[in-house]
């Protein structure tokens, strides 16, 4: 597929009104104009990412509405999502500024089983969610994944032709189709692996490996893949700097299109594997490295993962500053798995 016939760049250049301040931006010094706090609608509250970009536009002093499904509590508001008119509902009485769709199925094995609920969930919903948004006025971040690429020509650039490899890539990609063909000022986010504050080890890939490495017994741990870890902490304070500038700035253009965002050091399992162990205080001897590519029998996933963030560092006025919005991994992770040592 062409990707530049559906998925449009805009404009790579930041547009900022003439009323500008110097903030800080999670722990970053990064130009945005003045601007009220908006209302901003985000779907999957109750997730790894969606419980960071809640607690984010709180903090900033928007207006926040969070709808979940499964874990619904407190004051999130239970919506299924395949329930287009509950959902219309939504929209018609929180009339949103903002919409962040977070609510996903990212898990590439369980996917490669069922494409039917694939579809449904990554493309189907973000086309619901998309046509909502333009209808009610409301600007969209519909986030993706870098597995929309097979990995064989990284670095990739935001134009880069996406070619995914497994049912979960080709879902995410059919979602940023639809989306850009019913919102085209819409923003596709993607990124890659995500680690944070998490409420059960199991729910990122790379906590759960704290268990097996505690176990004491040899560990096989991935050496092949190439990975690039990103806090959701950071993740969510550049989605909140998107969506503060875009809802100032004049030129709305800049913020259409494919945008990427990751962090810039490269892991592996094994990496990840040896950190964790490091931080637990557990000897490292029982980890082995794995070098060969994974056998066949789970989702194909790709070898070489990175992504090029320029527009969205141009955007945020952040170019050429490699940190910013950029925890260090192994400091971060290690704060998150505190309460489970």
């Amino acid at each position: 597929m062409d990707s530049d016939s559906r998925l449009t760049m805009g404009n790579s250049l930041p547009c900022f009104g003439s009323t500008e301040s110097r903030g800080l931006l999670g722990g970053f010094s990064v130009l945005f104009p003045e601007a009220p706090a908006g209302k901003v609608l985000i779907t999957g509250a109750t997730g790894l990412l969606g419980r960071q970009v809640m607690r984010v536009f709180r903090e900033k002093g928007w207006t926040v509405r969070g709808l979940a499904f499964s874990r619904a509590s407190g004051d999130l508001v239970k919506v299924d999502l395949f329930d287009h008119a509950a959902l219309d509902a939504q929209f018609a009485d929180f009339q949103p500024d903002i919409v962040i769709h977070l609510a996903a199925e990212r898990r590439p094995d369980k996917l490669e089983q069922d494409k039917e609920y694939a579809t449904r969930i990554n493309s189907d919903v973000a086309r619901s969610v998309g046509e909502l948004s333009k209808r009610h006025g409301a600007w969209l971040i519909y986030p993706s994944t870098n597995y929309v690429f097979d990995g064989k020509a990284a670095p990739y650039a935001e134009d880069a032709a996406p070619t995914p490899l497994s049912v979960y890539g080709e879902s995410k990609l059919a979602g940023e189709v639809s989306v850009a063909q019913v919102h085209p000022e819409a923003a596709i986010l993607r990124f890659p692996l995500l680690y944070g504050p998490v409420e059960r080890l199991d729910e990122t890939s790379v906590t759960t490996m704290l268990s097996a490495v505690k176990e004491g017994t040899s560990v096989k741990l991935d050496n092949w893949q190439e990975r690039f870890p990103t806090s959701t902490e950071d993740l969510a304070e550049v989605i909140q700097a998107m969506s503060q500038a875009r809802l100032t700035c004049s030129c709305k253009a800049d913020f259409s299109g494919v945008f990427h965002w990751q962090a810039n050091e490269r892991q592996t399992k094994y990496t990840m594997g040896m950190a964790i162990a490091q931080i637990a205080g557990i000897s490292t001897a029982h980890l082995v490295r794995i070098d060969d590519a994974p056998a066949p029998g789970s989702a194909p996933r790709p070898q070489f993962e990175r992504m090029l963030c320029t527009r969205l560092e141009k955007l945020l006025g952040i170019e050429g500053q490699p940190q910013r919005f950029r925890s260090d991994f192994k400091e971060s992770l290690g704060r998150h798995l505190v309460p489970f040592l």
